[in-house]
């Protein structure tokens, strides 16, 4: 099975089942001077656009806004939004099957950064596990499936520490963006014996986390970041904490 997509592949865009996944959908949009606009229809999944370079301008549903670097747009089902730039800007699109009408959120990073229900701090420095985790879309905030974020660990550290693992409740994937030249290790594994992935992973790219613990680390040097998106896999039973750790590294963040 393949667990690792380079952005090229996610160019094309990913349906759940090309990943392994049951629920996610993952496309990345590059928008420049040649090709500045694009229209998007959700159809039966709620989506979620972050803006991860440059930023764009959108129409929606008669409303008009700004997306900057690090934004999300959280679009319902069945619904439009055209966004356009006079740049260059990258959107990751990510999608789950909803079965309810929400409401479309411009959800922007400086208001969570410094929300500190929302903005939270991990971890320590004494283990190199500290780093910021940023709530976008969390289990209070009105959608079918998705749960979303931005996690930012320290140089050369460690996040999603302790291990934990929710495989029954809601898949994963990552999208690595805001690293430069760094990389990361990514692993997903139910025994360390044999992981079910473990490698490298740079700037752009994604990785499925359909069940498994799945830890992460930056090199020394450089932090690892991304874009966590869980979904699950029961339409509104979205509460984040539900989740198992790996008992022998820690019981709690």
């Amino acid at each position: 099975m393949k667990y690792l997509f380079r952005p090229e592949e996610l160019r094309r865009g990913l349906r759940p089942e090309q990943s392994g996944l049951e629920f996610l959908s993952c496309q990345r949009m590059e928008l420049d001077e040649d090709h500045p606009a694009v229209t998007i229809e959700t159809g039966p999944e709620e989506v979620a656009l972050v803006c991860i370079a440059g930023q764009v301008n959108y129409e929606y549903n008669g409303a008009m806004g700004t997306a900057r670097f690090k934004d999300l747009l959280y679009v319902p089902w069945k619904s439009t939004i055209r966004v356009h730039t006079t740049h260059k800007a990258v959107l990751m699109r990510i999608g789950a099957p909803s079965d309810r009408d929400t409401d479309f959120a411009h959800i922007r990073f400086s208001d969570v950064d410094r929300d500190p229900a929302r903005h939270q701090v991990f971890g320590s420095a004494e283990n190199n596990t500290l780093r910021d985790v940023y709530m976008y879309i969390d289990d209070q905030f009105n959608a079918s499936r998705l749960l979303m974020g931005i996690g930012q660990g320290s140089p050369g550290g460690w996040t999603v520490w302790p291990p934990h693992e929710h495989g029954d409740e809601k898949e994963e994937l990552y999208v690595y963006f805001d690293m430069g030249r760094a990389f990361g290790i990514q692993c997903v594994y139910e025994s360390l014996d044999e992981p079910l992935f473990c490698g490298i992973v740079r700037d752009g790219d994604m990785v499925a986390v359909p069940r498994g613990y799945h830890p992460n680390v930056g090199c020394p040097g450089g932090r690892i970041s991304y874009i966590y998106a869980m979904a699950a896999r029961v339409a509104g039973q979205r509460d984040f904490m539900a989740l198992r750790f790996q008992k022998e590294f820690g019981e709690g963040f």
